[in-house]
């Protein structure tokens, strides 16, 4: 029962007492006194109700901005869910926050929540921060295809324990000073004759995870509704994320960021006939130099596909087949000259070096750092009531091969083939 109810329904039985005594005009010295004690102590439950619903309704009101201080905190027993980690690194276990926009106001309004010293306390690197649990952490890295080109298709290597230390793996050397089988030599031997020595040619790749950051700046009004905030947080934060990634796969220079297919020294350019223009015979030149996999796609800039979608072969057929009914294709997705075709507003302008990219994902390998984590500044914008989030990660991307493969016909083929100019 509520405290102003239980007040309330003192005050109508004390009014029940009341009413037989306040109907006759013949009381007694002591009926009278009797009276007035229960009228004083009815009006003093008035004011009581009056200060006791003042109170209630201003709770609520806070409640409904700022729900944190009347949560229940989680069950620190072992049955709470443990988040499981990836790469072998250590959890990060979610001490009871609901998501990513609970936490960001946790960490303005209510940094003395022992949830936010408790992410504190796990360590977050040198960049400082908090980070996100790794049951709420999927909801900011989720990756959809058509949300992402590079990351669902190319090769990622998890964080591991030492999530920044640098990545080299040894590779075979297939580059044109080798062969296709990394140098190694292979002679007929007639009877009787020596056997050469031969030696395979290896090589070390070497990736070093750099920081990347993304930032927002959101009402505090917004902020205080964090349950509302959280998936506009999620959604902007990530976007930026994913979008800063996929740039730097594609084109990226390799020094404050990943090393992009573009730059790289195992791409194989083909010069297109007109300037500004693709031409089918520009198209199979690519195929010409791809080495070819099941996995190859095609990445164009969109304003390339109205030329892709009118082009024919020598024989007058359309050569772009797409927008296919999902009973007959289930993955609804267009190819081109056989291969998938996906269109890319991060692709360089049309007419200039890989509007137009055939390549194999798998060749490309990503090496995950420091998993996303979590600031908060209400400091930069305080006049303006806005604060300001950030969202920052680790990781570094790159070719596997530092040159195109030699093959077995003495000319050279690469998985990442761009169109260029004339």
């Amino acid at each position: 029962m509520s405290k102003v109810l239980e007040l309330k329904r003192t005050r109508k039985e004390l009014v029940a007492k009341m009413a037989p005594l306040a109907e006759r005009t013949d009381l007694t010295p002591e009926e009278l006194k009797s009276f007035d004690d229960m009228k004083a102590q009815s009006e003093g439950l008035v004011k009581q109700i009056e200060r006791v619903e003042f109170i209630e309704t201003e709770r609520a009101i806070l409640d409904r901005l700022d729900p944190v201080p009347s949560k229940p905190q989680p069950d620190p027993e072992p049955a709470k869910k443990k988040a499981v980690a990836k790469g072998g690194r250590k959890p990060i276990e979610n001490p009871g926050f609901e998501n990513v926009g609970e936490i960001v106001f946790c960490a303005i309004h209510q940094p003395n929540d022992p949830r936010i010293r408790a992410l504190m306390e796990m360590g977050t690197g040198e960049s400082g921060g908090l980070a996100i649990p790794d049951d709420i952490n999927p909801t900011l890295q989720e990756v959809k295809p058509q949300e992402a080109i590079f990351r669902p298709r190319a090769m990622v290597v998890p964080a591991g324990g030492s999530p920044d230390a640098d990545l080299t793996l040894p590779a075979v050397n297939q580059t044109a000073s080798a062969n296709m089988y990394g140098g190694v030599q292979v002679d007929w031997i007639g009877e009787g004759v020596p056997k050469p020595e031969t030696q395979g040619k290896l090589r070390e790749t070497k990736w070093s995870p750099k920081e990347v950051a993304a930032k927002i700046v959101v009402t505090d009004k917004l902020l205080r509704n964090w349950s509302a905030a959280n998936s506009f947080i999620e959604r902007m934060l990530r976007g930026a994320l994913l979008a800063a990634e996929d740039v730097a796969f594609l084109k990226g220079d390799g020094i404050k960021r990943p090393k992009g297919v573009l730059v790289s020294e195992a791409l194989k350019k083909v010069h297109r006939a007109l300037a500004n223009k693709i031409a089918y015979q520009d198209l199979v030149n690519m195929e010409g130099e791809l080495h070819d996999d099941p996995s190859a796609i095609w990445i164009v800039n969109p304003r390339a596909i109205p030329q892709l979608r009118t082009m024919k072969d020598d024989s007058g057929r359309y050569i772009w087949i797409g927008d296919r009914p999902i009973a007959e294709d289930p993955g609804g997705v267009s190819t081109l000259l056989g291969r998938p075709v996906l269109k890319n507003y991060r692709s360089p302008a049309l007419g200039s070096l890989g509007d137009v990219v055939l390549l194999v994902p798998s060749y490309y390998v990503i090496k995950d750092g420091v998993d996303v984590t979590i600031a908060a500044s209400e400091h930069a914008l305080f006049g303006e009531n806005k604060t300001v989030v950030k969202a920052f990660k680790s990781v570094d991307g790159g070719p596997w091969l530092d040159g195109p493969i030699a093959q077995e016909d003495g000319t050279t083929y690469s998985p990442f083939v761009a169109l260029d100019v004339p």
